[in-house]
C-alpha cells in the first residue's frame, strides 16, 4: 500500500483508539453535512425530473407533441378544414422518431344542462385516436367507442361534471358554434369523466366523435336528387339539391345535357339511372348522388307514353357526402420529447404543403414550459448551495485534523517527507471522509425517493401543481454525476487548507502540544 494511503487510513481509522475527542465530533458533523447535502441534491434532481416528466406527459397526452393544421388557423378552439388525404397520412408514424398520427377537429361550443351552462372547446377525434392517456386519467366511465354509431357520446372532465352536476349516463346538450348566427344544439350522453389537473384542459375540453363536427361544420358537400311528377304533363321532374361547402354550387349531370340544379323534365320509358355531381366555387371535394328509376315488371306492358312517378320504383344512392373526407388537423406523437424541435423542423420542411403549418406543444402551453425551465435553474441553485456547504464542512474538518496532527506532521517532515507527500496524506484522508458521506447520502436520498414513489406520502394540490403526489424520477447517470462532481469539486477546494502544512516547521511541530 502506498505510504500516503497507509498514513491516511490510520488517521481515519486509528487502531489504538487514539482519535482525539476534538476531531471526532468535527468529522461526524462534516459527514452528516455531506450525507444531508447529497440526499437533498439527489431528491432535488429526482423530484424536478419526475415533476417535469409528469407535467409534460399530461400536456402532450391531452393533445400531442405536434399538430399539423391549416396556415389560416388563428384560434386553437376553431380549426379550419383540411383534406384528410395527405402525402404524409397515415404513414408518417413509420418515420423514425414518430410514434403515432391521428386526425382531429376542434370547434367552440356551449354545454347546457337544466341548471348550468359552460363554454367549452369540443374536440372531435377519429377511430385512429390514441386513448391511452385519457384511460390513465379516467375517474368514471370509459372512453368513446368510435365510430360512435349509437346515441352520441362525450367524455368530459371531473371539474366540468361537478360544475354541471352531471355523471356518467346523464345527457347534456352541446351547442356547436359556427359564426355568430349558426348555433346548433345536439344531445350527448356522458360516457366518461377524466381528470388531468391541467386547468387549460379540464376547464375547456370535451371529447366526441369527429363525425359530429364534420357534419355540423359542413366541411364537405352533400348531393341529393329530388324526383317528382310535373303538374303540366312534361314528365317526371328531376331536381338537384346540395348542402355544405360555400353554398355556391355547381351541378353536373353526367351523360346528360342538363345544366344547373333544375328542375329538369324526363319522360321515363324504360329503366333509367340519373347521376348528379355537386361541386362548389371553393374547391370542396365533390359529392355524387344517383337515382335509379325502375319500371316494375307488371307495369312494363302498360301502353303509356311515359310512366308517372307513382308507378316507378326509385332507388337512391351515392357517396354519402364528402364531409368525412375533411378534418381540422393531424396530431403527431413523437417518441423523444428532447427531439421535439428537430422533429418539428423535419416534418414542416419535408412533408407539409405551402398552406399548412405545425404547432408544437410548447406553442400551445408556453406558460407551462417556461415554468418548467425555471425549475431547472432552481435545481442548479440547490446543487451549488449544497456543494458549497459540503466544501465548508470539509475545510473546517480538515483544518481541525491538520492542527490536531501537528506533531505527526513535524515527525514526518523530520524523517524526510516532502510537503507534497504530507499534503497528499490529508487530501486522501478528506477523500475517504467525503466518500463515506457521499455513499451514505446516496442511500438516504434513494431510500426516501423509493419510499415516496411507493407510498405517495407527500401529496400536492393538483389544481396548483398539476400532479396529486410528488413524483421522483431516479436515474443512475445523474446520481453518478452528482457523486463524481461533488467529490472532485470538494477535493480540489481542500487543496487550500492543506497549504497550512507547508508553514509547519519540524522542530517546532515536534514540541507542539
Amino acid at each position: 500500500m502506498p505510504f500516503a494511503h497507509f498514513i491516511a487510513r490510520r488517521i481515519v481509522r486509528p487502531t489504538d483508539g487514539s482519535r482525539s475527542a476534538l476531531s471526532r465530533p468535527i468529522v461526524v458533523i462534516a459527514v452528516l453535512g455531506i450525507v444531508i447535502g447529497m440526499a437533498v441534491m439527489i431528491l432535488t434532481v429526482g423530484i424536478s425530473t419526475g415533476f417535469q416528466r409528469e407535467v409534460r406527459a399530461k400536456v402532450t397526452g391531452a393533445g400531442s407533441h405536434i399538430e399539423i393544421v391549416r396556415l389560416s388557423q388563428h384560434d386553437a378552439r376553431d380549426t379550419p378544414r383540411m383534406p384528410i388525404t395527405q402525402p404524409f397520412y397515415p404513414w408518417l408514424d413509420t418515420l423514425t422518431g414518430v410514434k403515432h398520427i391521428s386526425v382531429f377537429a376542434v370547434k367552440p361550443g356551449i354545454v347546457e344542462t337544466d341548471e348550468e351552462i359552460q363554454g367549452v372547446a369540443v374536440k372531435g377525434v377519429g377511430a385512429d385516436h390514441d386513448w391511452s392517456f385519457l384511460r390513465e386519467h379516467l375517474v368514471a366511465g370509459d372512453v368513446l367507442n368510435l365510430p360512435d354509431t349509437a346515441f352520441p357520446g362525450t367524455v368530459i372532465s371531473q371539474w366540468m361534471a361537478d360544475r354541471l352536476k352531471q355523471g356518467v349516463g346523464d345527457t347534456v346538450t352541446i351547442y356547436l358554434i359556427k359564426g355568430r348566427e349558426d348555433i346548433r344544439p345536439r344531445r350527448f350522453q356522458v360516457r366518461g369523466i377524466y381528470e388531468t389537473g391541467l386547468e387549460k384542459v379540464d376547464h375547456q375540453l370535451v371529447f366526441t366523435d369527429i363525425g359530429h363536427i364534420q357534419r355540423f361544420a359542413r366541411w364537405g358537400l352533400q348531393a341529393e336528387i329530388s324526383v317528382y311528377d310535373s303538374s303540366g304533363g312534361e314528365g317526371i321532374g328531376i331536381e338537384g339539391l346540395a348542402f355544405g361547402g360555400d353554398s355556391d354550387f355547381r351541378y353536373t349531370w353526367p351523360g346528360s345535357s342538363w345544366e344547373g340544379k333544375g328542375p329538369h323534365w324526363l319522360r321515363v320509358e324504360h329503366d333509367t339511372t340519373i347521376t348528379l355531381i355537386v361541386s362548389d366555387n371553393e374547391g370542396t371535394i365533390p359529392d355524387t348522388a344517383w337515382v335509379h328509376l325502375r319500371i316494375p315488371a307488371e307495369a312494363k306492358n302498360v301502353d303509356l307514353e311515359h310512366f308517372p312517378r307513382g308507378m316507378l320504383t326509385v332507388e337512391r344512392g351515392g357517396t354519402g357526402g364528402s364531409h368525412a373526407k375533411y378534418c381540422g388537423g393531424f396530431e403527431v406523437a413523437i417518441r423523444d420529447m428532447d427531439q421535439l424541435m428537430a422533429m418539428d423542423d423535419r416534418i414542416y420542411n419535408d412533408y407539409l404543403g405551402v398552406d399548412q403549418r405545425t404547432i408544437t406543444v410548447k406553442d400551445r402551453f408556453p406558460e407551462i414550459f417556461t415554468w418548467l425551465e425555471l425549475l431547472d435553474k432552481n435545481v442548479v441553485v440547490v446543487i451549488v448551495l449544497m456543494t458549497v456547504v459540503a466544501m465548508i464542512n470539509m475545510m473546517s474538518a480538515l483544518l481541525i485534523i491538520i492542527l490536531e496532527r501537528t506533531n505527526m506532521i513535524g515527525v514526518l517532515k523530520a524523517l524526510g517527507a516532502s510537503n507534497t507527500t504530507v499534503r497528499g496524506i490529508f487530501l486522501i484522508d478528506a477523500a475517504y471522509i467525503l466518500g463515506a458521506g457521499i455513499m451514505l447520502g446516496d442511500l438516504l436520498g434513494i431510500g426516501l425517493a423509493v419510499l415516496q414513489n411507493t407510498t405517495g406520502l407527500v401529496r400536492l394540490p393538483i389544481e396548483s401543481y398539476y400532479v396529486d403526489a410528488v413524483q421522483v424520477d431516479l436515474q443512475l447517470m445523474p446520481i453518478l454525476l452528482l457523486n463524481a462532481g461533488t467529490l472532485i469539486v470538494c477535493v480540489l477546494a481542500l487543496i487550500l487548507p492543506t497549504l497550512l502544512v507547508t508553514r509547519i516547521a519540524p522542530a517546532r511541530a515536534i514540541r507542539f502540544e
